[in-house]
């Protein structure tokens, strides 16, 4: 749970889920009229900054010609964590390139916890088997030495053993800022739910993307053999370099050079794999999906006979991008509580959207039997609460009452109502968005990615003439065939975008009531 973005905090209520479900398509196709989208694959040689290369971005807008294409940090979305910005047609020379990444990596091995890789093994068995170490959760180090104990003064020490050495969650303060880190953890249930999960498969191998509270059992001496691969290098202090590696989920990227052989040696007889990832919300999809395409590939050619599984917890409301980028990753209705998260833990009011995406048959996961039951139409376990929905061919996702809407052609929650302005089901007080539509055509039905005016080029510069009603999906667009036409249609579609939002800003018509 440490790559970049944020997950929700306590001052959010239920329709937050909605502005994050609206953050990702506004990725693809924003209703403001402006969007930001990733391009893959990065170009080669992209920039560094100390979280990794960074991923290469365009921003593109209603009425607009050019779009601005620029490179960012992978980690954090916000500009105020990691300033790194370099447009494409400005990059870094060569010998930039270079200086920058050996300072970033200079800055990264000044870090008061770092440990080469040579020296973790020691350093980790002497963490472990010593009477009297402490730790301090200020600096977030060992005291190893007696003498060090005075730089640690007024701060927050604890007498560690080898049950708190090899539990670092235990331990270490977690990194919970919403637009950094996010690292909430598993709770109890939760975490005992996936280890069984887990266990019962007999995978021989375990790799952990963000998820150390799942680590700390299997490496253990539980078996699957695991391996922790995090963008928190504070882990390093706990674990020698076989069983943990510096690595950013966005980018996949190993921040050590040997880091990428490391994890080969420890798949090197790997049959059975399992793949658990629990990134932040507010990373799109496109990128863990790449990340996790790359990861299957190093392990098919390291072993081209391994069976390889995933487990990729997300938010249900983000369905559709899971889908989009991993369509084989079927949603196991399973809650996913955090024990330090302000809304989605056990006894809030607020229920929590994380679920659990996965390749392996739904039908082999049993859920407690205490809140859910098992559904003959879906073949898997869902909540109790919900009816099976024969117009969607499916259970709904979320674990409270539901309906279906004809206009959006899925269930929603039972109160909301469909407004017609918005395009979607929304509770009956919310503050009205346009409806989504393609930057390219200005139409609705479809992504910017996907346009019918573009073919063979996805950065849109090759148009072609569709006919109406003759397109794959059966929707109807305008028919564009010259550049006049195409600088009409966005400018008229501008004009529209600043009237509504005029509006939206009269005090009377500030709140829509639907229905």
């Amino acid at each position: 749970q440490s790559t970049g973005s944020f997950k929700l905090s306590s001052t959010l209520q239920i329709t937050s889920f909605i502005e994050i479900g609206t953050m990702h398509a506004k990725a693809e196709h924003g209703r403001d009229g402006t969007g930001v989208e990733v391009i893959l694959p990065t170009p080669p040689n992209p920039p560094h900054c100390v979280h990794g290369p960074a991923l290469l971005f365009e921003r593109f807008a209603a009425g607009e010609e050019e779009q601005k294409k620029f490179f960012a940090c992978s980690a954090y979305r916000n500009r105020k964590d990691c300033s790194l910005y370099v447009l494409l047609d400005k990059p870094w020379t060569k010998s930039k390139l270079a200086e920058r990444l050996k300072i970033f990596q200079e800055e990264r091995k000044k870090r008061k916890w770092y440990v080469a890789n040579t020296d973790r093994s020691a350093r980790v068995q002497t963490v472990r088997t010593s009477d009297n170490m402490q730790f301090c959760q200020t600096c977030c180090v060992f005291i190893v030495a007696p003498d060090e104990a005075g730089f640690h003064t007024n701060h927050t020490l604890v007498r560690t053993n080898y049950k708190s050495a090899t539990n670092p969650s235990t331990l270490l303060p977690a990194l919970t800022s919403n637009e950094g880190n996010a690292q909430y953890l598993f709770n109890t249930n939760t975490t005992q739910f996936i280890t069984d999960l887990i266990s019962k498969k007999k995978f021989s191998h375990l790799i952990c993307l963000g998820t150390p509270r799942v680590h700390e059992i299997f490496s253990s001496g539980k078996k699957p053999k695991s391996m922790l691969l995090d963008l928190d290098d504070r882990f390093m202090q706990f674990y020698p370099p076989t069983v943990f590696q510096h690595y950013n989920m966005s980018s996949n990227y190993f921040f050590e050079e040997e880091g990428e052989s490391y994890l080969r040696m420890f798949l090197k007889k790997s049959k059975r794999v399992a793949l658990i990832l629990d990134p932040p919300f507010g990373v799109l999809a496109r990128v863990i999906g790449n990340s996790i395409d790359k990861l299957r590939d190093l392990i098919k050619e390291v072993n081209p006979d391994a069976e390889v599984t995933v487990y990729w917890i997300f938010p249900y409301f983000l369905t559709k991008h899971v889908s989009e980028v991993q369509p084989t990753l079927k949603m196991c209705h399973f809650m996913v509580e955090y024990d330090n998260h302000p809304v989605f833990k056990k006894g809030n009011s607020t229920k929590s959207p994380v679920r659990i995406y996965t390749d392996q048959p739904l039908s082999e996961i049993v859920l407690p039997d205490e809140s859910y039951r098992y559904c003959e139409q879906c073949k898997s376990g869902v909540p109790k609460v919900v009816s099976h929905c024969t117009k969607c061919g499916c259970c709904p996702p979320m674990d409270r009452a539901s309906k279906h809407c004809t206009k959006c052609e899925r269930c929603v929650r039972d109160h909301y109502l469909h407004c017609s302005m918005c395009e979607g089901c929304r509770p009956a007080v919310h503050h009205c968005k346009l409806p989504s539509v393609c930057h390219r055509c200005q139409q609705p039905g479809h992504k910017r990615r996907y346009c019918p005016l573009v073919t063979g080029n996805s950065n849109g510069s090759d148009a072609i003439s569709v006919p109406e009603n003759k397109l794959s999906d059966g929707k109807s667009y305008f028919t564009l065939s010259t550049d006049d036409q195409k600088r009409n249609l966005r400018k008229e579609r501008k004009r529209k975008n600043k009237e509504a939002k005029k509006t939206a800003k009269k005090p009377k018509v500030a709140t829509t009531t639907v229905g």
